[in-house]
C-alpha cells in the first residue's frame, strides 16, 4: 500500500500547490512530484494538471479522492485494531442512527461489553449513507439505520419499526394543532412520505427539521407541536409540559441493521447481532 503517495495526494487536493504541499509535509517539491507520478502510474490515470493557478485535480483525481480517504482511514483502523488485539481477542465496530443514540445504542453497548468481555469495542452515532460507506470499505461491522441502500455486498435486515407520536405543548386534539407553531418531521424520506399522506394539512409549516433531537429541543425552548420518538415522550412531558395529541396518527419508521456479507460468519458479529435482536424483542424501542 503506497501510503506516502496517498498522504501526498490528499494534501495536494487541499493545497492545489506542489510547493505548499512540500512545505507542509516537510519534503522537497521534487519528492512531491515523484510521489504523484508513482501514484498515477499505480492507478493508471493522470490525477493532476499543472497550470498557472497551481495543481488542479483531473476528473480521475476528483474521483480517486474518495478512495484515497478510505484507504487512509482503513489503514488507521487496521493499526488501531491490531494494537487492540495485543490486549483483546477481537474487535468490533458498531454504529446506529443518531436518533437511537440515546436509548438503543447505549443498551446495546452494555450488552456487548457484558457478553463479549474480551472484545475491543468502538461505537459511533452516524447517518445512513456514511454507515453504508463504512460497511462497504470495512470501517464498520454493524450499522443500525433508517435508510438502506440495497447492494450485493451488504446484508440488510428489518430490525423493528420505530413509532413517532405527535405531541404538543398547546394542542390536546389534532384539530387544535396550530400550523404556525408546528414543526414538521423531516427525519427520513419514508417518514416524510407518510406524514404527507396522513396529514396533508400540516405539510407546509414554516419550520421543518431533519433530526428529532432538534424538534425536541425546539419544543422545550419555544413550545409547539411535533412528531417525536415514542421513547422520548415521558421525559418531554416532564420537561416541557408536552402531551400526546389525541386522534393523531402514529407514524412508523422502519429500522434496519446492516453487515457486510463477508462478516456474516464472524462469531463476534453474530453474538452482537443476537444481543441487538434480544434488546429489540423487549419492545422498549419499537415494534420488533
Amino acid at each position: 500500500m503506497y501510503l506516502d503517495g496517498i498522504e501526498t495526494f490528499l494534501d495536494l487536493i487541499e493545497s492545489r500547490s506542489f510547493h505548499l504541499t512540500a512545505e507542509r509535509l516537510g519534503i522537497t517539491q521534487s519528492t512531491v512530484s515523484s510521489r504523484v507520478k508513482t501514484l498515477e502510474a499505480t492507478v493508471g490515470s493522470r490525477l493532476f494538471v499543472r497550470g498557472r493557478a497551481g495543481a488542479s485535480p483531473t476528473a480521475a483525481g476528483r474521483r480517486f479522492e474518495e478512495h484515497a480517504r478510505s484507504i487512509k482511514a482503513s489503514w488507521g483502523l487496521a493499526r488501531q485494531e491490531l494494537g487492540a488485539l495485543d490486549r483483546h481477542e477481537g474487535s468490533l465496530r458498531i454504529a446506529s442512527t443518531v436518533s437511537l443514540s440515546g436509548n438503543l445504542l447505549p443498551d446495546w453497548m452494555d450488552r456487548i461489553l457484558r457478553d463479549l468481555p474480551r472484545v475491543a469495542l468502538h461505537v459511533e452515532a452516524d447517518y445512513s449513507p456514511q454507515m453504508i460507506n463504512d460497511i462497504l470499505f470495512g470501517n464498520l461491522d454493524i450499522g443500525v439505520m433508517y435508510a438502506p441502500r440495497f447492494l450485493p455486498e451488504i446484508q440488510f435486515e428489518l430490525l423493528m419499526k420505530q413509532r413517532f407520536i405527535l405531541v404538543s405543548t398547546k394542542a390536546r386534539e389534532l384539530r387544535d394543532v396550530d400550523l404556525s407553531t408546528y414543526i414538521r418531521a423531516g427525519y427520513t424520506p419514508s417518514l416524510e412520505k407518510s406524514h404527507s399522506e396522513l396529514l396533508p394539512d400540516l405539510s407546509r409549516p414554516r419550520l421543518s427539521v431533519g433530526l428529532d433531537l432538534l424538534a425536541i429541543s425546539h419544543l422545550k425552548r419555544n413550545g409547539g407541536s411535533a412528531f417525536v420518538p415514542e421513547h422520548a415522550i415521558d421525559r418531554l412531558k416532564a420537561e416541557s409540559a408536552a402531551d400526546i395529541v389525541s386522534e393523531a396518527p402514529v407514524i412508523e419508521q422502519p429500522v434496519y441493521f446492516a453487515i457486510h456479507i463477508k462478516r456474516r460468519s464472524s462469531v463476534i458479529v453474530r453474538k452482537a447481532v443476537k444481543a441487538l435482536k434480544e434488546l429489540v424483542a423487549t419492545g422498549l424501542y419499537g415494534n420488533g
